[in-house]
């Protein structure tokens, strides 16, 4: 019987189909995801959606779909000397689209994104972030993760009361090569605006990159 979670969010999602479409195979495929599901219904946490997450060769042809459906380009983050780079894509309806790709000319060590994409296409979500309720800490919902079995094979990135707290699961595995994974993240206040921070921190993305094949 699917989550009562997720057939809400996928209500939500009923008028672009694309990505309602890919949001159901997201989690098919992944178990993290799912535990995360069963966590949000014993727990009586809404499932919000922080940000959906495309792997590919081009962002530009990538973005097309997307942009055709309403999402507009906001920002750019730049990791050249990473050998990525992403483009954040907003709506006013839905949770951002972050697409990212290999630099062309990036050693083949850091061509992370572009070995992903050899392998599975640029179709799926690479990950979805969920975002914590308010008042829950990241430290909380791995915990009550990894009570069901679920791993974290890198570290939390962004201290304690700052405006950005993330993490990855451990990657499922296709054909013994990392697919998708879940990320959790806690907002915090932005001491600029007062609001919830809603953007991207450079450091932190280009760790959570590296910990995506782990």
């Amino acid at each position: 019987m699917q989550s009562k979670q997720l057939q809400r969010i996928l209500s939500e999602y009923e008028s672009v189909p694309l990505v309602q479409e890919k949001i159901a195979s997201y989690f098919e495929k992944n178990k993290g995801a799912v535990c995360y599901l069963e966590v949000c219904e014993e727990n009586n946490w809404k499932l919000i959606f922080d940000h959906l997450t495309i792997r590919t060769y081009s962002i530009e042809e990538a973005s097309k779909p997307y942009e055709n459906l309403g999402w507009k380009y906001d920002e750019k983050i730049d990791y050249r000397n990473e050998g990525w780079y992403a483009q954040i894509y907003r709506h006013s309806s839905f949770a951002p689209m972050f697409i990212d790709q290999s630099y062309e000319d990036a050693p083949e060590n850091l061509k992370i994104v572009k070995k992903w994409v050899d392998k599975f296409g640029d179709k799926d979500f690479h990950h979805i972030a969920v975002q914590l309720p308010q008042g829950v800490d990241i430290e909380d919902a791995i915990e009550k993760l990894e009570t069901k079995g679920v791993k974290f094979p890198g570290k939390i990135t962004g201290g304690k009361n700052t405006r950005l707290r993330q993490i990855f699961t451990q990657a499922e595995q296709i054909d013994g090569l990392p697919f998708s994974v879940l990320e959790l993240a806690q907002r915090g206040t932005d001491k600029e605006t007062g609001n919830l921070y809603l953007g991207f921190i450079t450091d932190q993305a280009d760790s959570l990159m590296k910990d995506s094949v782990l």
